[in-house]
C-alpha cells in the first residue's frame, strides 16, 4: 500500500528518479463486443518493477527494496518539517527522507497516524512508517503499538515489515533504569541478533538523553554498528546517523538496525512530547 503523501515527497525530492517501463508497442484496441465480468486487481504477488543497478565496491541488482542497503557504509535520517507543525500545537505526521553518504535519496519515510493519538501521546503515539524506495515501492513498513514504558506493563517496541506482509524483525525495549538497552530479534526465529546501548549513567528510566547521544549497536562481544544523534551545521538541524562499522552486514541486519534508529529518534529526539 502506497502513501500518497509520501510519493508526494519522493516526487519534490530532485535525487529520486522513477523507474520508466519502456512501452514500445501500442495498446490494443479491441473493435468487438466484450463482456466485462470481472474489475483488474493488482495482485499481492505481482512483480516488483525492477530496482535501478547498484554500483559501487560491486554491481548487483536489488531484489528486495531493502537491498540498496547492502553497500553503503552508513546512512542518514532527516525529518523534513512542515509549516503548519510550527504554527500549531499538534505535531501533524512526521515525514524523513533517508540518505546514502553521498546526499542521495535512498529512501523515502512517511508516518500514519491519527490526530488524537498525536494530540494525546505526542512521541509516544502509536504509528506505521512507510519506506518507499526509488520506484515508490513500498520497501519497508515499521509498526508502533501503544505502550507505556518497560517499566509500566509493557516495553515500547517495533515490528519491521515487508511486502506483501512478512515480519522481518521486531526492536524491543528492555526493562533497564540507567542506561537505555534495546534488542533486535529476528523476525522467523524471535531470536536477539543485536543489543542496542544507549550512554551509561543518563537518569531514571533513561528519559533525559542529551540531544546529541551515541548507541552502540554490539552482538557477541564485537561492535557491528553505531547510532548517534547530532547537529549538522551545512543542514541546519539534527540528524539521526547510522555508521556500519562491520561491513560483512547483510542488507536485512541493516534494515533492522535502520529501524531501531526509528525507534530511537521517536523515544528520545522528538521535540514534542
Amino acid at each position: 500500500m502506497l502513501q500518497n503523501d509520501a510519493v508526494r515527497t519522493l516526487q519534490y525530492d530532485s535525487e529520486i528518479r522513477v523507474a520508466q517501463q519502456p512501452n514500445a508497442t501500442e495498446p490494443r484496441v479491441y473493435d468487438s463486443h466484450i463482456s466485462i465480468t470481472s474489475q483488474p486487481r493488482p495482485g499481492s504477488e505481482a512483480p516488483r518493477i525492477p530496482l535501478p543497478t547498484v554500483t559501487g565496491s560491486r554491481t548487483f541488482i536489488p531484489l528486495s527494496g531493502y537491498d540498496c542497503l547492502a553497500d553503503l557504509p552508513s546512512v542518514h535520517i532527516e525529518q523534513t518539517f512542515e509549516l503548519n507543525e510550527s504554527l500549531t500545537a499538534v505535531s501533524s505526521e512526521n515525514r524523513y527522507v533517508v540518505r546514502s553518504p553521498l546526499g542521495d535519496a535512498v529512501f523515502a519515510a512517511s508516518e500514519s497516524s491519527t490526530e488524537k493519538n498525536r494530540l494525546l501521546w505526542g512521541a509516544g503515539r502509536p504509528f506505521q512508517m512507510h519506506l518507499l524506495d526509488k520506484t515508490h515501492q513500498e520497501a519497508l513498513v515499521f509498526r508502533k503499538k501503544f505502550a507505556l514504558g518497560s517499566m509500566c506493563c509493557q516495553a515500547k517496541s517495533l515490528e519491521i515489515w515487508i511486502p506483501p506482509g512478512n515480519v522481518l524483525g521486531r526492536v524491543v525495549q528492555s526493562p533497564t533504569f540507567m542506561q537505555p538497552e534495546f534488542f533486535i530479534e529476528d523476525g522467523n526465529t524471535g531470536q536477539p541478533v543485536f543489543c542496542v546501548e544507549g550512554p551509561a549513567n543518563s537518569g531514571f528510566c533513561c528519559f533525559c538523553l542529551p540531544k546529541e547521544c551515541y548507541f552502540k549497536v554490539h552482538s557477541g562481544g564485537n561492535l557491528r554498528a553505531s547510532i548517534d544523534h547530532k547537529w549538522m551545521a551545512s543542514k541546519s538541524q539534527y540528524t539521526t546517523n547510522i555508521y556500519f562499522s562491520d561491513a560483512k552486514l547483510t542488507a536485512k541486519e541493516r534494515a533492522l538496525i535502520l529501524a531501531s534508529a526509528f525507534l530511537l529518534e521517536y523515544m528520545y529526539f522528538q521535540t514534542r512530547f
